[in-house]
């Protein structure tokens, strides 16, 4: 036994550093952060100061450094109102992560002292965390729109910050908006019912009025799940219970919150399997199309992509996966990037154990890990199968953590789970979980403690084969963590509707052009079917058995060209592309113009970039100013545009 406990805490106290702040956050660590805002929308800036409630955690401090990202800094002072000078410095030159603030503090501060001072800034439209919309961009064309999106290492160009998920803070704000810029306004955050004290308050002039907000958000939480929209924008309830409610403009308000009703049995499913939602509501809100990413777990305000409403509830896995992170993320968060599968591939776990609470169809479960494997293997081969980003451990130094994003944290993640999973046993995992979430609540962990928590406490539990389920578990630990490309196990998810699919495909390209007789199968397909069969497609093009003859027949019988399921239409015109059709490209330009959605329009350019790049180019030149920031730099990185400024 005393060899046991040994081995158990042979590991490291400390966690792993984080290679993407520039900031000196070992040695002292935000505790509160007060942002006051003022929006002005039509100008695409925003005046600002950022105050701060910082403590020392290492031995003495005379300086402390910040992360920032193209903001304006005017002035950085103590709370005394004494002036402390500043610099800016660039540690990587040749990276886009952003650039380094330098705060010389008045004295040298010691262990546990605590120091409260402000800065002066101003954010404009390079900013890459804020995408400001003319009016003309929205829906209702009323009003300008205003969203952030700091995932992974953007939030330095929100405020200046300790921009890394190992720290955690609590915030307050006040924001102050023009009524005619935007109707209402909401934060990750609760509303306060205090007014707090306002450092600046304009005159209101004729024509506007200045309105004021004011959030308190109580739990610590990362930088990166700081959130704010603004536009001509409404929220209303969505089901029953008084926990769940959506946010968006107010002519699409009919059409979401019917889709959405079951948003209260989602919560439901999810408690089910891991124990009660500790945040109180739960608000989604449905982005314009530009929003690059399916969806963000902003605590108390997620956002996402407008793609999930598909008028038949298709798409409303990712409102699950959103919810789930309301325990993996964001009360147990990832001490780096390096490490994000704890965020992501614990939720997408969760995800697929709620769905199967919710719908009971275990075969859609197997399909859509099938359907996550495919898209993380083509990331590897993006990638490279040998380069550590296919890896759940990549390494960013240096680089902005946005350029290993892919599904690998996600699927891999997930896969590693569920193989851990089968050695513990169902029951026994599940449990595992639910004190995981206790004993780590609100904190920020890397993999190491993870494997660490869990033989303490399988040891703890006195579980049945403790040694056996011990060797089992650490005999093929560092690969799966550490080794790129495939997972080490290869788990077995088929079933006999994959098989349907795959038989559905082969059916058109033996008929060579002509209706197979099952072509009406499709119908009653489940969606993931449907979704296997046109990842089968691309497969057939990439190895040129995809005619043109074929393509031809199933948009006569299936008409995926008109599909406003955007899941499966993206993959249709990747699979078409591939197989060499130009003769829909005036649609795949219209889809292109109308989607913002990393998942869905990276690979159609991919494609389409291959196929002309030219044309790809062009396309991209068109509709540029409707993408985020973000997507913008990948599609850039796609098509060999990508320009590195640190202006």
């Amino acid at each position: 036994m005393i060899v046991l406990m040994i081995s158990l805490m042979q590991y490291a106290l400390t966690y792993e550093l984080d290679v993407n702040t520039f900031s000196n956050y070992l040695d002292v660590q935000n505790r509160h952060l007060h942002l006051e805002w003022l929006l002005n929308m039509d100008k695409k800036y925003i005046n600002a100061t950022s105050t701060y409630k910082f403590q020392v955690i290492g031995r003495s401090i005379n300086k402390i450094t910040l992360d920032i990202y193209k903001l304006n800094i005017y002035s950085t002072y103590l709370q005394n109102g004494l002036s402390l000078q500043h610099t800016i410095d660039y540690p990587y030159a040749d990276s886009d992560q952003g650039q380094r603030l330098n705060i010389q503090l008045d004295k040298t501060y010691y262990k546990g002292q605590y120091i409260e001072l402000s800065i002066k800034y101003s954010i404009d439209s390079r900013s890459r965390s804020i995408s400001f919309m003319t009016k003309e961009q929205t829906s209702t064309k009323t009003m300008p729109y205003l969203f952030s999106q700091c995932e992974d290492a953007n939030c330095r160009a929100l405020a200046p910050l300790q921009d890394t998920p190992s720290v955690k803070q609590t915030y307050t704000a006040t924001v102050i908006f023009k009524d005619t810029e935007a109707a209402d306004v909401f934060m990750s955050a609760d509303e306060s019912k205090e007014e707090f004290q306002v450092l600046y308050r304009p005159q209101d002039q004729a024509g506007f009025t200045w309105k004021y907000k004011y959030f308190i958000q109580k739990v610590p939480i990362p930088s990166y799940l700081i959130a704010i929209v603004a536009g001509n924008i409404k929220k209303v309830p969505t089901s029953t219970g008084g926990r769940t409610f959506l946010v968006s403009e107010p002519d699409k308000i009919q059409a979401y919150t019917d889709e959405l009703r079951e948003m209260e049995k989602f919560m439901q499913a999810i408690e089910q399997y891991i124990g009660p939602y500790t945040w109180g509501t739960y608000t989604l809100v449905i982005q314009p199309p530009s929003f690059p990413i399916g969806g963000m777990e902003n605590p108390l305000l997620t956002f996402a992509n407008p793609t999930i409403m598909t008028g038949t509830g298709s798409g409303l896995d990712v409102t699950i996966h959103e919810m789930a992170h309301s325990w993996f993320g964001n009360t147990i968060t990832c001490v780096n990037w390096a490490n994000m599968w704890i965020n992501e591939g614990f939720t997408v776990f969760l995800e697929r154990k709620a769905s199967l609470f919710h719908y009971n169809i275990s075969d859609d479960i197997k399909l859509n890990a099938i359907i996550g494997n495919t898209s993380m293997y083509q990331d590897m081969l993006g990638f490279g199968l040998d380069s550590n980003f296919s890896s759940l451990h990549p390494d960013t130094t240096g680089l902005n953590p946005d350029d290993s994003f892919s599904k690998i944290p996600y699927e891999k993640g997930y896969q590693f789970l569920t193989y851990l999973e089968s050695i513990v046993g169902e029951v026994d995992f599940q449990q595992m979980l639910r004190a995981y979430l206790v004993q780590y609540k609100y904190q920020s962990i890397d993999q190491q403690e993870f494997q660490n928590f869990l033989l303490r406490y399988l040891y703890e539990q006195g579980v049945d084969d403790y040694s056996t389920k011990r060797y089992k578990i650490l005999e093929n630990w560092n690969k799966w963590v550490y080794s790129p490309g495939l997972p080490p196990v290869i788990l077995d998810f088929s079933t006999v509707k994959l098989t349907e699919a795959y038989d559905y495909t082969q059916s058109y390209i033996n008929a060579d052009g002509k209706q197979p007789t099952k072509w009406e199968d499709y119908i009653n397909f489940l969606h993931s079917q449907k979704q296997v069969f046109l990842e089968d497609l691309f497969k057939q093009a990439q190895n040129n058995l995809l005619k043109l003859n074929v393509i031809e027949q199933i948009d006569k019988d299936l008409k995926l060209t008109e599909e406003n399921d955007f899941e499966l239409k993206f993959r249709w015109f990747r699979a078409i592309l591939t197989a060499g059709d130009k003769t829909r490209l005036k649609q795949i330009s219209d889809f292109l113009g109308s989607v913002g959605r990393g998942k869905m329009v990276y690979p159609v350019y991919r494609a389409l970039n291959l196929l002309d790049h030219d044309f790809a180019v062009q396309i991209f030149k068109t509709h540029e100013a409707f993408y985020h920031p973000i997507a913008k730099n990948n599609i850039k990185n796609i098509l060999g545009l990508k320009e590195i400024s640190i202006q």
